[in-house]
């Protein structure tokens, strides 16, 4: 997980923030404790934080989160699946 961005809105619902203005500003000062990058979307600009980049605790968190993500999609795949067949 080098070079992998996560989405800004990500980051800030994994620090309990209920907006991402708080992240956003910090990007913005040039002595920020986070590399970003910017990326165009429809309505304009948001930001992606690099991963490595986060505190640890942070990248913990955001590890658990996809792996719980990731169970519950296969998880009702699955069942999906075995429904279809049947």
């Amino acid at each position: 997980m080098n070079n992998i961005y996560i989405n800004i809105k990500d980051v800030a619902e994994a620090k309990g923030l209920k907006s991402t203005r708080s992240l956003r500003l910090e990007l913005n000062k040039s002595e920020s404790k986070y590399i970003s990058r910017e990326v165009t979307v429809n309505g304009g600009t948001s930001y992606e934080i690099l991963f490595s980049s986060l505190e640890p605790e942070l990248q913990d968190k955001l590890r658990k989160n996809e792996k719980k993500s990731n169970k519950s999609i296969q998880f009702n795949y699955r069942r999906y699946f075995e429904r279809t067949i049947q």
